[in-house]
């Protein structure tokens, strides 16, 4: 009996000191679902930059590290793709993107390249009036902005309307704040000698007669034309939003921020989402300007109902200002007057669509609900007014309220270079004019060569430690969202396909690290999904591409001929499609 008390006694003792131990020790971790192995993988973040395997539980990575740390995780369910020393990466994320019209145009609409000739602009319209059916309307794009002096004129609309054969005819240009329509659209949208140009908008006029010439300079100008178009199909939308994810999939892309998204764009998103799923995670720009639907909500009211739209991938958590238009349409607002022309004078520096006033109220509005707001400015003037106002709201609402975007922030003063990081402010800035492109030459035209040349200074923000994060705006600038041209062009300053000639302020180039992240975490923390994605880490997304080459180890000129082998968004293969 003694020895049996003794004996119990002896237990407890060593149960109070194993038993906490046992409690505390951690549980062997349950097998991953995927493994990738044996790989030249970049993080971009992370405890190393370089790894060699890492492993995939619920959509998330879980391991990170070598192959044997991250084998241990393999379980006899587990999925293990060898990469055979192939680079893998975070998936790319396109800050400043208009997929569904991306989309649209290549399924629908009657394109051509935007270096074409007005002769070639004319026998594209020709071709696609010839096949159009009776009362549809020819719709289009993308003519250069480098066209626009010479479409502005009573011989060009008339070569515009033989063309068109009746039908009406709409066509935007590359940097899709501007179109030009035939008679036809004209007349169907009530423009005459007698229409007056609503604010912020230009309906351009002949001098001689005061007709219309068809050229229409910035959104309101042509609401009323656009209100005219037949309305995009339910079924349409929705196969140019599949087709869009896979697009973007296509070339490594796994979140984007669509700039602008009226409420019949955020119901496609939704349905898409809610049904078959978005294959990335998609972050909504609300628009704050009437859409061609005029029952459409729009601004405040719009982004006060933005909760019912919100889905698993989709977030409408931006709202959408334009401060400007774009230089060579001479809407952008700059410090220093545009070159002297016979309808603006010598002095003219282009205006806004605020003033600092209006803009202070509009983005305090947002910012106290949490808003941030993509602000695009292009001039180095509205740049400026978007900061000043930013200031204010800072001191209204509060530091350091949402961060909010200046897109495409194209010129800045130096002076306000620092003021991005002192203010909360992102730089979204595109690769259209990155390089040596057709809207550069135009810019050129409008405000002289030196002037623009100086644009994009994006070495000085990085050096600012400003949040610089990368987009493609496409389809405006660019028939493509390939951002392996974007990436090329950050560090080259060069076209990647040489079709113009020169390096564009090559000063301001920046090393391949600093373009990959750029397109990376930092997009993806400027979008507000930093803590989502954007690197390859524990506990975020695990979304990532596997390349044919080592960006690392070719020259920085042939980055743009990369090639996505396979896309993965949260842990699920979406390119190519099983």
């Amino acid at each position: 009996m003694q020895r049996t008390k003794h004996a119990r006694r002896l237990l407890a003792v060593v149960a109070g000191l194993w038993l906490p131990w046992l409690m505390a020790a951690p549980a062997q971790a349950a097998p991953a679902d995927l493994i990738v192995r044996n790989g030249s993988i970049y993080t971009v973040q992370g405890k190393s930059t370089w790894a060699e395997a890492f492993a995939v539980r619920d959509g998330r990575y879980v391991a990170v590290g070598s192959n044997a740390e991250v084998g241990k995780l393999a379980g006899p369910r587990t999925r293990v793709i060898d990469l055979h020393g192939a680079m893998a990466m975070p998936g790319i994320n396109d800050v400043h993107s208009h997929p569904l019209d991306g989309a649209y145009e290549d399924l629908y609409a009657c394109n051509f390249p935007p270096f074409s000739t007005l002769e070639q602009v004319l026998a594209r319209v020709a071709d696609c009036a010839a096949r159009a059916e009776p009362g549809d309307w020819v719709v289009g794009a993308a003519w250069s902005n480098t066209l626009m002096a010479e479409i502005s004129t009573p011989a060009a609309l008339a070569a515009l309307d033989r063309a068109s054969a009746g039908h009406p005819v709409l066509l935007r240009d590359e940097s899709f704040h501007n179109r030009w329509a035939n008679s036809e659209a004209m007349k169907r949208a009530g423009i005459t000698a007698a229409s007056v140009d609503p604010a912020g908008g230009i309906i351009v006029k002949d001098p001689a007669s005061g007709q219309p010439t068809g050229l229409f300079k910035e959104f309101p100008a042509f609401l009323a034309l656009e209100r005219q178009v037949p309305p995009r199909t339910q079924a349409r939308q929705l196969a140019a939003a599949q087709a869009a994810g896979a697009t973007l999939n296509g070339v490594g892309i796994t979140g984007v921020q669509d700039a602008f998204s009226s409420e019949s764009t955020l119901r496609i998103w939704s349905q898409l989402d809610r049904g078959p799923g978005l294959p990335l995670h998609m972050v909504a720009s609300l628009s704050t300007m009437p859409g061609a639907d005029p029952a459409e909500r729009s601004g405040l009211a719009l982004a006060d109902q933005r909760e019912q739209y919100r889905g698993p991938n989709l977030r409408p958590d931006f709202a959408k200002v334009f401060l400007d238009g774009v230089p060579p349409a001479r809407t952008a607002e700059f410090l220093q007057p545009y070159l002297p022309d016979a309808e603006h004078g010598a002095h003219f520096h282009g205006k806004s669509n605020y003033t600092q006033a209006q803009l202070v109220e509009l983005l305090a509005a947002f910012d106290k609900r949490g808003i941030p707001v993509k602000l695009h400015a292009t001039g180095d003037g509205s740049v400026r007014l978007a900061l000043d106002a930013i200031a204010e709201v800072r001191k209204r609402n509060g530091m350091p309220g949402a961060r909010h975007q200046i897109a495409h922030a194209s010129f800045i003063a130096d002076s306000d270079l620092p003021r991005f990081r002192q203010l909360g402010v992102s730089a979204d800035i595109s690769p259209m004019i990155w390089y040596p492109t057709g809207l550069g030459i135009a810019t050129a035209m409008a405000i002289g060569q030196e002037r623009a040349a100086h644009i994009f200074p994006i070495l000085d923000l990085t050096r600012a430690g400003v949040l610089v994060a990368g987009g493609s705006d496409w389809p405006a600038g660019q028939p493509t969202p390939n951002p392996w041209l974007g990436i090329e062009g950050l560090v080259t300053r060069r076209d990647p396909s040489g079709a113009i000639p020169g390096a564009l302020w090559p000063e301001q180039a920046v090393d391949l690290a600093t373009a990959l992240r750029i397109y990376t975490l930092n997009s993806a923390q400027a979008m507000g999904l930093g803590k989502e994605t954007g690197s390859i880490e524990v506990g975020k997304s695990a979304d990532f591409i596997v390349l044919d080459k080592n960006l690392f180890k070719i020259p920085a000129a042939q980055v743009h001929t990369a090639t996505v082998q396979q896309t993965f968004f949260r842990g699920r293969k979406v390119f190519p499609k099983d």
